[in-house]
């Protein structure tokens, strides 16, 4: 019964999976974050500004067949650094479709190597750790080529590593975690302040990241990318419904745009600041050293100034070990964020039909992934089920509540951020109540999973 249940899922996956690319093909955005990635690193191999608004919005406006992303008006920015950039140049050796089918591929596998990683971190078959992103990846991860699937293996892949004492492995997982900087930068002072034997590695990492860094587009460039793109980057997508930064909220309770940005920035250093505490806490409290990737993480992508739901599913990986590990108390709260941040439930608002999933994942989760008996399990669903119907009513109701968004200062006009805020601006800015209650939940589970660690590491039960 139970190999036909795992088939069966998984048979279920691939079709929402397979649903999910047909939508986003329609619309011409199958792909699309892979776009602004492709293109960024084309720039940076033929030796031109990947930031600049012109040369990037030429390559996206490129035509590309089977409904993969292509710009119109505005381009899609590539906010990393020069050696996240030079990653990506790899890719742009070849021709966009075979590179975006390489990509995909690439984050099949990837998703594949989290789960297994996840399972043996907790002490779960690989088709449980499935089970638990398997909503979240085939909604709102893959079909937009995110790279959440690479850092989630990379993440998984380090933590247990890092547990078995193999070095060199978490050094490499380090590397590739590094393409996500704001999700790095905790889980490495973390180690480095934890863990004397990282300490030396960090070090190395961070002079070769660096001079990497430099030798791709100059130091000009480098500091261009701290000085100019991530501040504009940040301020273009204050007021984008997919935000689920400590920005928008600020913004859509009558904040202005500057002090939103320096809220989001303040709470972004408070939680690098607790998750590098908490997650050596946590790994002294149950002796497991993988916390110190693992809490950082999830800190890292809780509240912030730029924030989507692709890179909260980074966080799973806390959830599930504290409610393997914990008991009492924590391991409930664990529990509750391990259903509340596994679910996109914002699809809803826009897609109805994803309720059914949602409310599937929801029984899986509880039944395989938490090991719940079937009587809670249902409930779990029932009341997904109802958040789902009552997200539809509000949208339904309410309307779709878009609304200009009138920035507090100008945008670099050299930046491909000046279009793409105004792209926003026009077409998905708001802060309506439609938004809002679907992201309750999503923010809900990140503090239920803070308040988990917390106690966690106070040893309360």
């Amino acid at each position: 019964m139970r190999r036909e249940f795992a088939a069966a899922f998984i048979l279920a996956a691939c079709a929402l999976l397979a649903w999910q690319l047909m939508e986003t093909s329609a619309v011409r955005t199958l792909l699309g974050d892979f776009r602004a990635f492709y293109c960024g690193g084309s720039l940076v191999l033929h030796g031109a500004d990947p930031y600049a608004s012109g040369p990037l919005l030429r390559c996206e406006q490129t035509p590309a067949p089977f409904g993969l992303h292509s710009a119109r008006e505005a381009d899609l920015p590539a906010p990393f650094p020069g050696y996240a950039l030079a990653a990506f140049a790899v890719f742009s050796l070849l021709p966009y479709p075979v590179a975006a089918a390489a990509w995909f591929l690439l984050l099949l596998v990837c998703t594949t190597l989290a789960c297994i990683f996840l399972g043996r971190l907790c002490d779960r078959p690989a088709f449980a750790a499935f089970a638990f992103i398997a909503v979240a990846f085939s909604v709102a991860v893959i079909p937009y080529g995110e790279l959440a699937p690479i850092i989630l293996a990379a993440l998984t892949g380090g933590a247990l590593a890092l547990r078995r004492g193999v070095n060199t492995a978490s050094v490499l997982a380090l590397g590739v975690l590094a393409l996500l900087p704001h999700v790095a930068l905790p889980v490495f002072l973390a180690l480095f302040i934890w863990n004397k034997a990282m300490r030396w590695p960090i070090v190395v990492i961070g002079i070769v990241l660096a001079c990497l860094d430099v030798a791709v587009g100059g130091p000009n460039l480098a500091l261009a990318y701290f000085l100019r793109v991530l501040p504009n980057h940040a301020a273009s997508e204050i007021g984008f419904v997919t935000q689920y930064s400590v920005t928008w909220l600020a913004q859509g309770i009558g904040a202005p745009d500057r002090l939103a940005l320096i809220a989001g920035n303040a709470s972004y250093a408070a939680m690098v600041v607790a998750g590098i505490w908490f997650g050596g806490l946590v790994s002294k409290r149950f002796r497991d050293p993988a916390f110190l990737m693992l809490i950082p993480a999830a800190c890292a992508v809780t509240g912030g100034s730029f924030i989507h739901y692709s890179e909260i599913t980074l966080a799973l990986p806390a959830a599930l070990l504290l409610y393997v590990r914990s008991t009492g108390v924590p391991k409930v709260l664990a529990a509750v964020a391990a259903v509340l941040v596994a679910l996109p439930w914002q699809a809803v608002v826009t897609q109805p039909a994803l309720m059914i999933p949602i409310a599937a994942g929801a029984i899986t989760i509880a039944a395989v992934v938490l090991q719940l008996s079937p009587r809670y399990s249902l409930r779990i669903g029932a009341g997904a089920t109802l958040f789902c119907a009552l997200c539809i009513l509000a949208a339904w109701h309410f309307g779709p509540q878009t609304a200009p968004h009138t920035a507090g200062r100008p945008f670099d006009p050299t930046l491909a951020e000046a279009s793409w805020a105004k792209l926003i601006s026009d077409q998905t800015s708001s802060s309506g109540i439609v938004w809002w209650i679907p992201k309750l939940p999503t923010w809900s589970g990140l503090l239920a999973l803070f308040a988990s660690g917390v106690m966690a590491a106070a040893g309360r039960e």
